[in-house]
């Protein structure tokens, strides 16, 4: 195979080796690091829409079985096949059984809160806890609905928003709204220390609405200032996310991978972001499936994705994709194209061609250096009949001394020889003989 050949097949591979990496194969493409564009494929897809269920032990030998409408949910969590939704149009903690459809009432809050509750937390054994910012008390409740403890503190907690508990450390935080900052309880209700200030830098936060739990810190949502921090369980400031990809936060929920998805109530859409990156926007204003009227509270549990639609009377259950399986499935594609490439372009069958890449390149280095030392004997032949032709000129061509060039010679310069006039003596004076001038004839 000729060099021309070679240069023409690995031209051709570096072209196919380029748009196959430059395009990401143009199958399923990803989104940059550091860039605010949404990924093509989306990480959430619907599942099942809640709107109510049978209520339980209501069913009757005449009339059946009794059907209840959610009127106006607010907050939402799950575990397993339960789902816990607070509903303030009726004031009732339903407790939802998603494989009996059947809606049990845990507890009647009239009485029991002094106002509407701004989160839900359920623990495991379905013990749950309540935020009551009009008394400024958190209160925990059995899995009956008899309460066991209340958390407040008179002097630091003032208008509690938001409750989670930090399963690493065995600690309840409350995010107080007032004093905009995060309160640290032990769970016998003791308060340890508190997280952030208020302010617009990063670890500090303005006007919280949410927050969460998760493998990398504590997540916490501010409608101004920095709208989605990460803060470590020491204080410590660990992240801000993308600040032009949500404008007004209400609820938050962090996935085992560290997927965040924060509602946003400018556009009743679901924001998705991958370490602390916009990746993409979910969703958006509407009463179909899939779509929202005011994400109040978000709750991630065993893959999926529980969204509160309050305002269309139901909660979404959205079925959440690994986002970060996206990579190792389209890259390990593109370099099997390649390395087929690259085979066939180095194993040819003509005779006399390497059947490996290490061969080709030792013979094209050795064609290289004979060129090479071809060259180099050219080039000093080169240099030698230069100097040699210098020499002859200056053999023929030698100056003349300036004394030795008559000054017409110098001005008019001839290249005929001179000849300088020869003065001859005067002849001598001869007496004519008159007889001999007789004899001349006429």
């Amino acid at each position: 195979m000729s060099l021309r050949s070679k240069s023409s097949q690995l031209a051709t591979l570096i072209a196919l080796t380029s748009s196959l990496f430059i395009g990401g194969c143009s199958v399923l493409s990803k989104p940059s690091a550091g860039s605010a564009e949404a990924a093509s494929q989306q990480s959430l897809y619907g599942w099942r829409d809640i709107n109510g269920g049978i209520e339980a032990n209501t069913s009757s030998k005449y009339f059946g079985q009794r059907h209840v409408r959610f009127m106006r949910p607010v907050q939402v969590a799950a575990r397993g096949n339960f789902i816990f939704v607070v509903d303030a149009g009726t004031e009732l903690l339903y407790r939802y059984d998603m494989s009996r459809n059947e809606l049990e009432v845990v507890i009647d809050l009239k009485g029991v809160m002094a106002g509407e509750a701004t989160d839900l937390y359920v623990y495991p054994d379905h013990s749950f806890m309540l935020v009551d910012p009009d008394s400024a008390r958190v209160l925990h409740f059995n899995r009956n609905g008899r309460l066991i403890r209340t958390f407040e503190d008179r002097l630091n907690l003032i208008r509690p928003v938001a409750v989670t508990y930090d399963e690493e450390m065995g600690r309840v935080l409350i995010a107080d709204g007032s004093s905009d900052d995060i309160l640290v309880f032990t769970q016998t209700g003791q308060l340890q220390g508190v997280i952030g200030t208020r302010g617009v830098s990063d670890g500090q936060f303005l006007n919280i609405t949410a927050m969460t739990s998760g493998e990398g810190g504590i997540y916490v949502t501010s409608r101004l200032g920095r709208r989605v921090q990460v803060m470590g369980r020491d204080g410590s400031h660990i992240q801000s996310f993308q600040r032009d990809a949500v404008v007004f936060p209400l609820a938050v929920a962090v996935d085992r991978s560290g997927n965040t998805f924060v509602s946003d109530y400018l556009d009743n859409s679901i924001k998705v972001f991958q370490e602390g990156l916009f990746l993409e926007s979910i969703a958006g204003s509407g009463v179909v499936p899939g779509r929202f009227k005011r994400i109040s509270d978000l709750w991630y549990d065993e893959g999926f994705l529980y969204a509160v639609d309050s305002l269309n009377g139901r909660v979404q259950i959205l079925r959440v994709e690994v986002i970060e399986a996206e990579p190792v499935v389209e890259e390990p594609v593109a370099e099997a194209i390649v390395d087929a490439v690259v085979t066939e372009a180095l194993t040819s069958d003509d005779a006399g061609v390497p059947t490996t890449a290490e061969q080709e390149l030792k013979s094209a280095q050795s064609e290289l250096e004979k060129l090479q030392a071809e060259l180099d004997a050219a080039r000093a032949k080169l240099d030698t009949a230069k100097a040699e032709s210098e020499s002859a000129v200056q053999a023929i061509e030698k100056p003349v001394a300036a004394e030795e060039v008559p000054a017409e010679a110098a001005v008019e310069p001839t290249t005929e020889p001179v000849v300088e006039p020869v003065t001859e003596p005067a002849p001598e004076s001869v007496p004519l003989n008159e007889s001999a001038i007789s004899d001349i004839p006429e």
